[in-house]
């Protein structure tokens, strides 16, 4: 599937080719068959990029042999995991395209954003942010007409197929490559609300080239990520620089301080991608002394990750500031003091003597825009009345944030909250999703939105006068709905919040 852009006054991708990331994958695999490409111990194969590139041609050959027909769309659940990296390499090597699923998304998300594109199947884990991910998989194919297979890693339940005895095997198929594939859509996230924000592999490259430039990643390079590879985040700071450079990598899902340390070492990390809000706490806990990186990537959600920073105290190492706008844009700089983000550029922007990647304009209103090669540069096709990106005519695309600019400084400042947008621990929930599902779900009360140390935002229950509420109880409502944990009240407020996105 190609998308035309939403404007014909587009600016050049300075990172285009004609390669898909499938076949970057095939080069790095006959440059250096040998050399380390994927560090995991629960890899069942040799780490080798040669037998990455064989294990992705036979978990490509299981998608081709469910005929979804070429660019159907595959939602990938996965988390921050092999599997997840190895999925999209697959899908793409099939001709088809991955939609990225948050593993924080329960049924009600899932099924949503799956309708949204029309998907056809679903890879998912048995087992992953505290649900039982496969099943919840089933139950949402079983209620959509166009969800014809659903692929798991690890144990099946009934309806489901396990893919990982495929990781073993040789495939012997070869895959024709469409002329312009590299143009066509390879990638799917969700802006909030969900509306589906394409890219194809051009335009992920170009979003990787960034953070890959400005934090000096290269082939000699030991990245260690830990993002969800459901979102920008993670695609544009771990898979896009793994591939592109030729990294060693390590994919890995946090669940204990312990045992991220113990990743990052066996890595030998030279370079660590982290939730910006965390970074201080882990290097400060002695997380990476092990591993004792050269680079740290702070991820930032905008609009936090701009003016004071708390200093990541760690002997030697750079710090690069990664600031998410949405799943719309991205932009990396180094930090220029300790204690200090570098400034929000206004207008083009552009890194390493490229052409620019991507645009920011303020209107007098103070509305934020955004466009360039490093952003979706066309909406995907969606029925009247359902969520799409805001385009305006001109091609740039409406962000939802507030900015002040310095014309003279070249410079934008954020002005508070994204519109309409509570951000839980990088997970970008609308309010209004939240106030139909706590009256979906008869809380007893309204979801309100207050500060986190850790999370950013966490939400709250404004309990109705005189309504006997509870945390468990209005979590376990929310569960039973088919809501994701991220909408969990953490507390009982019988005042207003102090902050409401």
């Amino acid at each position: 599937m190609r998308l035309e852009p939403f404007s014909q006054d587009t600016m050049p991708n300075p990172v285009a080719g004609g390669a898909t990331l499938d076949s970057v994958l095939s080069l790095n695999a006959r440059r250096r068959p040998r050399a380390d490409a994927l560090i995991d111990s629960r890899l069942p194969f040799p780490s080798t990029w040669a037998e990455v590139d064989r294990a992705v041609s036979a978990l490509a050959s299981v998608f081709a042999s469910w005929k979804l027909g070429e660019d159907a769309v595959v939602g990938v659940q996965l988390g921050s995991s092999f599997e997840g990296a190895l999925t999209c390499l697959a899908l793409w090597r099939a001709g088809l395209i991955a939609a990225m699923l948050p593993t924080a998304w329960r049924r009600r998300e899932t099924a949503r954003a799956l309708a949204a594109v029309k998907a056809a199947a679903i890879v998912t884990l048995s087992e992953g942010g505290g649900a039982r991910l496969a099943e919840i998989a089933c139950e949402v194919a079983a209620g959509l007409e166009t969800m014809r297979y659903v692929g798991c890693f690890g144990a099946a339940p009934d309806g489901a197929t396990r893919l990982d005895d495929y990781l073993l095997k040789r495939a012997d198929a070869s895959y024709a490559r469409r002329p312009g594939a590299a143009d066509h859509v390879a990638i799917i996230t969700f802006e909030v609300g969900g509306a589906p924000a394409p890219r194809s592999h051009n335009d992920l490259v170009a979003a990787g080239v960034g953070p890959l430039l400005v934090a000096e990643v290269t082939e000699k390079a030991r990245l260690f990520s830990t993002l969800d590879l459901a979102s920008l985040a993670g695609l544009c700071t771990g898979l896009a620089p793994w591939l592109t450079t030729g990294a060693v990598a390590c994919f890995h899902e946090p669940t204990t301080t312990a045992a991220f340390a113990a990743a990052a070492a066996a890595l030998g990390a030279t370079h660590v991608v982290l939730p910006g809000r965390i970074a201080d706490r882990l290097a400060a806990d002695g997380a990476l002394d092990r591993a004792a990186p050269s680079t740290v990537l702070a991820v930032w959600r905008a609009p936090e990750g701009r003016g004071v920073a708390r200093p990541v105290p760690l002997e030697g190492a750079t710090v690069v500031d990664v600031l998410l706008i949405g799943e719309l844009a991205v932009l990396a700089s180094p930090r220029p003091a300790p204690n200090r983000h570098a400034p929000l550029p206004l207008g083009p922007h552009a890194v390493g003597g490229l052409d620019p990647l991507v645009d920011l304009r303020v209107l007098q209103d103070g509305r934020l825009f955004v466009r360039g090669p490093a952003c979706p540069q066309a909406a995907y096709p969606a029925e009247p009345g359902e969520p799409s990106l805001p385009f305006s005519a001109d091609g740039y695309i409406e962000t939802g944030l507030a900015g002040i600019a310095d014309r003279a400084a070249g410079r934008t400042a954020l002005g508070g909250l994204r519109r309409g947008v509570a951000m839980v621990g990088g997970l970008a929930i609308s309010m209004a999703d939240a106030t139909a599902a706590a009256r979906g779900t008869g809380l007893r009360g309204a979801l309100v939105v207050e500060d986190d140390p850790v999370f950013g935002l966490r939400f709250a229950l404004k309990a109705a006068d005189g309504a006997d509420a509870s945390v468990e109880a209005a979590a376990l409502a929310l569960d039973l709905a088919g809501f994701g944990p991220a909408l969990a009240p953490v507390a009982i407020r019988a005042e207003s919040a102090r902050r409401t996105a």
